[in-house]
């Protein structure tokens, strides 16, 4: 079989029940045949390639400069080039509907755009990290993001149009786990090269990572669109973020997204400030807690999560992350109660916190697969990731308010609470989104742009 025709078999199987179809799509099936090993290389690759880069600077860029003598009350500099990221839905239908055919439509953008977004990075080794340079340095990372951004748009509807149904809960588990890999190795490798290098040797590593993990998506053939996405061109419609936002089924999935992003993000945003007045330092906190435990929580929750998912269901799986959470925060109740907790302590109780969410994570972020219409599949899952990052930054705001006010023992059993109570949300609400994005999966897949000799349209309904 061709790797074109194993592709184009993407058939929705009908989960609207939370009830698991056979045949299930375990880790192990990723390796059932070649063009299925191509096809998650490609998706995990182009995810990697991107976080290496970004991890770096994200983690390194404000450790140099304050060690230059940067003022803290300057450090808001360093949010300018993440800017573009929260438009990138207004342009995400011009991505999501022109390309080139010959090309593919996704690697029509991610192609250069990874290029660029590598040359950005490149330039950046012609300026040594000073006072002096830093509104140059700012100013190549926004051009970098805005490449990068436009990449991301592109890969957004590759991944949706790439993975099936059946596929979406492995998928965004293994994404999950590749994104936290490439987050590990580049804290490690590449904040190495920097130090024992310099900085034009690490940002040239980062560059060539890039590309190097995005290899996979730009050899590989792209599959023809998915029938609702070819029926919507022959039709003469483009991707519109205004048809999105006018759905019904959006009117659901956008505000729980959102707040099942905002409920996630109340403990994690504040965990590392909450170690730091426990008794912990930055040094023992990055290299010794979070990077590990963040490695091995990531994988051995992943895991867990696509092994219940498959066995028991979507509904189950979300159902049981509310109770879940309740023993995510009592150890670190616990042990902000400890005089001073060992390293070994706090290691285990941050890899719980990360395992135990995993079943809400995972499970939000298959959904969202499933729920990006097949028809502007770029423009739907960029919109829902934005979404969900705008209200994890709020959580960061908000969380920081309510722990001053009422304390850490406090603050963290009312984030369990809440998030409890966000988790029941999502079980309810579940099924009538499911039924929402099959009838509209069902519509755009009915349409026919070529009306009867009677003019009745074949997808009248």
């Amino acid at each position: 079989m061709t790797e074109v025709a194993d592709d184009q078999v993407l058939v929705p199987l009908r989960v609207s029940r939370g009830t698991p179809k056979t045949p299930t799509f375990k880790v192990r099936d990723i390796f059932r045949d070649r063009a299925t090993v191509g096809k998650f290389a490609a998706v995990i690759g182009l995810h990697m390639g991107q976080v290496f880069p970004a991890a770096f600077f994200g983690l390194m860029l404000t450790a140099i400069y304050r060690e230059k003598g940067l003022p803290l009350d300057m450090f808001w500099i360093f949010m300018l080039p993440s800017v573009p990221t929260w438009f990138r839905p207004l342009w995400a239908p011009l991505v999501d509907g022109v390309g080139s055919s010959r090309i593919g439509l996704r690697k029509t953008w991610f192609i250069p755009c990874t290029l660029f977004g590598a040359a950005a990075y490149l330039s950046l080794a012609l300026f040594e990290p000073t006072i002096a340079t830093l509104w140059i340095i700012i100013g190549i990372l926004i051009v970098k993001t805005t490449f990068m951004t436009t990449q991301d748009i592109a890969i957004d509807g590759y991944m949706v149009e790439n993975l099936s149904d059946a596929e979406r809960g492995v998928g965004a588990a293994v994404m999950d786990i590749g994104r936290h890999v490439a987050q590990f190795s580049s804290w490690a490798g590449v904040a190495w090269v920097y130090g024992t290098y310099g900085w034009p040797a690490a940002v040239s590593t980062a560059a060539s990572l890039l590309i190097l993990f995005s290899l996979p998506g730009i050899i590989r053939r792209e599959p023809p669109p998915p029938m609702q996405a070819q029926r919507r061109r022959d039709r003469g419609e483009r991707p519109s973020l205004t048809r999105m936002l006018r759905r019904p089924d959006t009117r659901l999935i956008l505000p729980l997204v959102m707040l099942i992003s905002f409920a996630a993000a109340l403990i994690p945003s504040l965990y590392i400030a909450y170690l730091v007045d426990v008794g912990f330092t930055v040094k023992q906190i990055g290299p010794l807690i979070l990077a590990p435990a963040t490695l091995a929580g990531t994988l051995i929750g992943a895991t867990l999560t696509v092994w219940f998912l498959n066995r028991f269901g979507y509904k189950a799986t979300i159902l049981t992350s509310a109770f879940l959470m309740i023993p995510t925060v009592i150890p670190i109740i616990w042990m902000g109660s400890l005089d001073q907790p060992s390293l070994v302590t706090v290691f285990f109780v941050t890899l719980n916190g990360i395992v135990l969410p995993s079943f809400l994570g995972v499970a939000m972020a298959a959904s969202r697969l499933k729920w990006s219409s097949k028809t502007q599949a770029a423009t739907d899952y960029t919109s829902y990731v934005v979404a969900a990052t705008a209200a994890g930054a709020a959580a960061l705001g908000v969380g920081g308010v309510l722990a001053d006010r009422f304390g850490w023992y406090s603050y963290f059993l009312f984030s369990g609470l809440f998030l409890t109570v966000c988790c029941f949300v999502f079980y309810a609400l579940f099924d009538r989104i499911e039924a929402s994005v099959d009838a509209r999966d069902d519509a755009e897949l009915a349409l026919d742009p070529h009306p009867s000799p009677t003019g009745a349209s074949h997808g009248a309904r």
